[in-house]
């Protein structure tokens, strides 16, 4: 074999090697890894929902408002001016509702503006807030117990576990396992054990103090606001714990939804990317090429790692991707489901693909 085919062959097993040992060492952080507690509970905390409060999220936001208010007592909805659900949510008594003007920032975009205007004009420093998407349910404490352990030893944010609940597409329910998948694994080790957010972070039950959002705020352009939110904590030299509190999230209701919902998470990122740190770069970078054409990735290299003799080392990472949805077929109830594995690859490919084409802003999919 050729010279530069050798040179190329090496390139690609070493980063291999790195991604092998990005999975390995989230297995490791499974088993190491579990998070503090005081012995008190925090009452210095805020939960906060931002929404479009229109018929897409219609029931999934009266939902989320009704749970919340029963079980914790109070919530924050920040919705914009003139949006449809704003009488619907000012008949909610005990609802604290933030409106976001519509001339406030219009040079800011989606999520990211109605964030910035509540932490301009609501956010104390001392205090702790917590956010979640119109969709989200807190199942448990834990979070409210770890906030005073975490802010005595200076820490800046937390981010919980996700718990898919399912929407009307049984193949988007089994595909959002992975995420739960990565909470325990990839995401734990990076924003537990290590306490740097170098994968991004959630904006489900993203956990931060008031003082670091006053000073990072929302004001930069993005529709992954919450994994630029990230980039800026880990510049700062910020850190930050994967709490126990597991939140529930809703699947996407079908398949369209669930590739517009994925391909604007990898639009987002590879737009926001180049504000990151170089360690942050590389991680992400190579993570979602390969999480993303993980069967055509498989292919090419692996032809390469053999000839390399290194062809053992595609076991790690095709038994991470099978084990994630093998649970989600297990979750679902459906084991016939199982046929469908190689499909829910070529799904994920194509949300990439849709979304580096056809995603340019923030979007908002069908949630009832």
């Amino acid at each position: 074999m050729s010279e530069p085919l050798d040179s190329v062959a090496e390139v690609i097993a070493g980063l291999w090697i790195v991604y092998v040992s990005i999975v390995v060492l989230g297995g490791v952080a499974y088993f190491l890894y579990k998070p503090r507690k005081s012995l008190f509970r925090s009452t210095n905390y805020e939960i906060v929902v931002v929404s479009k409060a229109d018929e897409r999220v219609k029931n999934s936001l009266l939902e989320v408002v009704r749970y919340h208010l029963k079980k914790f007592g109070k919530l924050t909805v920040v919705i914009d001016e003139g949006a449809p659900l704003t009488n619907t949510l000012k008949s909610i008594k005990p609802l604290n509702l933030v409106i976001v003007p519509s001339s406030y920032r219009r040079d800011l975009m989606g999520k990211g503006r109605a964030l910035n205007y509540f932490i301009e004009n609501h956010v104390i420093a001392d205090k702790w807030y917590v956010f979640i998407d119109d969709d989200n349910l807190i199942l448990d404490e834990s979070f409210l117990y770890e906030i005073p352990y975490y802010e005595e030893k200076g820490f800046a944010a937390g981010n919980g576990i996700l718990i898919p609940r399912p929407g009307r597409s049984r193949i988007a329910y089994v595909m959002d396992w992975i995420r739960y998948v990565d909470d325990l694994t990839l995401y734990r080790f990076f924003t537990g054990l290590v306490s740097r957010p170098l994968l991004g972070l959630h904006g489900e039950l993203l956990i931060v103090k008031g003082k670091v959002l006053r000073e990072i705020g929302f004001t930069f352009k993005s529709i992954t606001e919450d994994f630029r939110f990230a980039t800026e904590l880990i510049k700062r030299g910020y850190k930050t714990w994967q709490s126990e509190t597991r939140v529930s999230i809703k699947s996407p209701n079908s398949l369209k939804d669930l590739v517009k919902q994925r391909g604007r998470w990898f639009k987002g990122m590879l737009s926001d990317i180049k504000h990151s740190p170089l360690p942050m770069k590389l991680i992400v970078g190579f993570r979602s090429v390969i999480w993303s054409f993980n069967f055509a990735s498989t292919l090419l290299i692996g032809p390469l790692l053999a000839y390399t003799s290194l062809i053992w080392m595609l076991i790690p990472g095709s038994l991470y991707y099978l084990t994630s949805y093998t649970y989600g077929v297990y979750r679902s109830g459906k084991p016939y489901m199982l046929l469908l594995i190689p499909f829910y690859g070529f799904i994920e490919a194509s949300s990439r693909v849709y979304g580096l084409i056809n995603v340019n802003d923030f979007i908002v999919i069908d949630k009832n």
